[in-house]
C-alpha cells in the first residue's frame, strides 16, 4: 500500500474499517438510528421532483418493450444515434474561450458546444422542423450517451484503471489457489480470501463498499464497490477497502488513481460545457473526489457525517459471469435497463461488448405502436475517423493512431436530466453478458470462455451541506428548457442541497 501519512480526513477510513473488521460492529453501525439530515428538504414536500423521478421510472419501463434490430438493415447503428467527441484533461488543453479549443494529435478537441449539443435531445424533429436523418442522433431523439476519445497521455492513464480491474480479478482468482506456497502470491491469496469474508459493508445511508462474489446469488455478475476519500494537495484518494491494494499492488494502485483522476476531470468538463456552468458552480457540485470541507469528530454516533468526508463519487469494477447455457433469452440481462442517480457515468469501452443504450425514435412523442418508439444500441468505437485527417496519412499511420486512442462512454445520468431542465436526457441503459463460445454456432466450443470486465466511474454531487443549488447563478442557461422540460420543476430544485433530491426523486432508496 501507499506509504503516506494519514491525514486527519482519513482517519474517518481507519475508523470504518475497524468497524467493517468485525462484521457484529459494522452491523452495530449501520443500524444506529438514523438521525434527520440538516437540510432544509425534510420540512416541505417536492412533488415535482418525486413526478421527475417517476417520470423517469415510466420511461425504463417503455423501454423494456423496445426492439432490439441487430441484423437488420434498418437497424439504428451506434455511429447514426451516438455522437463521439475528442477530449483531453484540462492540464493538457490551451483553450481561448468556450468554443475554441487547441489540437491533440489527429483530432481537434471538441468545443464546449459540440459537447453541449451532443448531449442534448433533439425535440426540433417533434415541431419537423428538421429531418430526423439530419439530427445530430440520427433516427433518434437523443439517448444521453456519447462516446469520448482520449490520446496521448490521457488514453495511457485510463488504461491504467482498465489494467487494474484485470489486476483486481487475477487477484482474487489467486485466492482460491490454496496451493500456492510463493511469498509474494500467498499474500496476494489472504487479500483475496479477506476480501471475500468481508463481503459488502454498509458505512451510512447509501454510502457502502466491499467485493460481492456472486451479486443476487443470481450467478451473473461480481462487483468490486469503492469509496474514496480524498487526500492531501498532490496526494492520492484512500481507497477502501484497504485490502484491494494488498491485493493488486501498489504500482497497480497508482494506475487506477491515475486513471480515475482523468475520467473526474473529462466528467466534470462535460458537465460544466451542458449545463453551463463556471469553475466555482462546477467545484461547489460536483464531487470529483478533489477536496471535502466536512470536520467532524470521528465516533460511531456521527456516521453520517463521516460519510460526508468521503467522495460522494466512486469506481466499480464488475466482472460478468459465464451465462448458463439453458438460460432463457429473455432473461440473459445482467443488468436490466435502469438509469443512474449521477452527474455522468463513465465507462471505459471493455474489449467485450455487452452494454446497450436506449435510443428513443425522433417520433417517440407521437407513435402509440411500441416498434416505433426506438431501439436498443450497442455503442461501438466509431469506424470511420475525421475524413480531413484521415486523406492526409495511410493504413499504418491510421493504425497506429487508432492504437494510441482509448474510447470511453459517457452515459448522463439523472441530474444531468434534472439540472438541464430536460435538456438531456437520463441514459437508459442495460448489460447483456457475453455468450459462451458454443452459442454461436452448432455443437461444442474449445475456446475458453473470457468474461467481460468493465470499471464504470460514478461522478456524483457533492454529499456536504455547501453543495446547494442557486438557479440563478450556478446554470446560466436556466432559461432554456428541453424535451423532458417539467413546469416548475427548477423552483422545486432552487436552494436545495443537490444530493437531496434522490430522497424525493427514490424515496424508497
Amino acid at each position: 500500500m501507499m506509504t503516506t501519512t494519514i491525514n486527519s480526513l482519513q482517519t474517518a477510513a481507519l475508523l470504518l474499517l475497524s468497524a467493517a473488521a468485525a462484521p457484529q460492529t459494522a452491523i452495530a453501525l449501520s443500524t444506529i438510528t438514523q438521525q434527520p439530515k440538516p437540510s432544509i428538504t425534510t420540512t416541505k414536500d417536492r412533488p415535482l421532483l418525486r413526478q421527475f423521478g417517476r417520470g423517469i421510472n415510466e420511461r425504463i419501463l417503455n423501454s423494456k418493450e423496445g426492439y432490439n434490430r441487430f441484423g437488420l438493415d434498418d437497424r439504428y447503428t451506434s455511429d447514426e444515434t451516438i455522437p463521439c467527441l475528442d477530449m483531453q484533461t484540462t492540464s493538457d488543453s490551451d483553450t481561448t474561450n468556450n468554443n475554441v479549443a487547441a489540437s491533440s494529435s489527429l483530432y481537434d478537441v471538441s468545443s464546449q458546444r459540440e459537447i453541449r449539443e451532443a448531449y442534448m435531445a433533439n425535440d426540433n424533429t417533434q415541431q419537423g422542423t428538421i429531418p430526423a436523418s439530419d439530427g445530430i442522433h440520427g433516427r433518434s431523439s437523443g439517448s444521453g450517451c456519447c462516446i469520448i476519445r482520449l490520446t496521448g497521455k490521457d488514453a495511457t492513464s485510463v488504461r491504467g484503471l482498465v489494467d487494474f480491474a484485470d489486476n483486481f480479478f487475477e487477484g482474487v482468482d489467486s485466492g482460491d489457489n490454496e496451493s500456492d506456497n510463493d511469498d509474494s502470491n500467498g499474500a496476494t491469496s489472504i487479500a483475496a480470501r479477506r476480501l471475500k469474508d468481508l463481503g459488502v459493508f454498509r458505512i451510512a445511508n447509501n454510502v457502502h463498499a466491499g467485493f460481492d462474489h456472486n451479486v443476487n446469488e443470481e450467478g451473473k455478475m461480481q462487483v468490486l464497490y469503492t469509496k474514496l476519500i480524498p487526500g492531501d494537495d498532490d496526494e492520492d484518494p484512500l481507497l477502501l477497502p484497504l485490502e484491494v491494494g494488498d491485493l493488486v499492488g501498489t504500482k497497480s494502485l497508482s494506475g487506477a488513481h491515475s486513471g480515475m483522476s482523468t475520467l473526474f476531470d473529462i466528467g466534470s468538463q462535460i458537465t460544466s460545457a451542458v449545463l453551463g456552468m463556471d469553475t466555482e458552480s462546477t467545484n461547489k457540485l460536483l464531487d470529483d473526489c478533489s477536496r471535502t470541507t466536512a470536520k467532524v469528530e470521528m465516533i460511531s454516533d456521527n456516521h453520517e457525517q463521516i460519510a460526508d468526508t468521503m467522495s460522494n463519487s466512486y469506481q466499480r469494477i464488475i466482472r460478468y459471469l459465464k451465462p448458463k447455457q439453458d438460460e432463457d433469452a429473455q432473461n440473459d440481462a445482467a443488468f436490466w435497463p435502469h438509469v443512474d442517480s449521477t452527474f455522468l457515468t463513465l465507462i471505459p469501452m471493455p474489449e467485450i461488448a455487452g452494454l446497450e443504450v436506449w435510443c428513443p425514435s425522433s417520433r417517440y412523442a407521437e407513435s402509440d405502436d411500441m416498434s416505433e418508439r426506438g431501439e436498443w444500441v450497442r455503442p461501438i468505437k466509431p469506424t470511420v475517423i475525421d475524413e480531413g485527417a484521415a486523406a492526409g496519412m495511410g493504413a499504418a499511420e491510421a493504425n497506429s493512431d487508432d492504437e494510441d486512442c482509448i474510447h470511453v462512454v459517457a452515459l448522463a445520468g439523472e441530474f444531468l436530466q434534472l439540472l438541464s431542465d430536460g435538456q438531456v436526457p437520463t441514459c437508459i441503459h442495460r448489460v447483456i453478458a457475453p455468450k459462451p463460445p458454443s452459442a454461436f454456432g452448432f455443437g461444442t466450443s474449445n475456446n475458453k470462455y473470457k468474461p467481460r470486465v468493465s470499471a464504470p466511474l460514478f461522478l456524483r454531487p457533492r454529499r456536504g451541506d455547501e453543495a446547494v443549488l442557486d438557479v440563478e447563478s450556478d446554470l446560466r442557461d436556466s432559461d432554456n428548457t428541453g424535451l423532458y422540460f417539467e413546469k416548475g420543476l427548477m423552483e422545486e430544485c432552487d436552494e436545495m442541497r443537490v444530493w437531496d433530491y434522490m430522497d424525493c426523486m427514490s424515496p424508497n432508496n
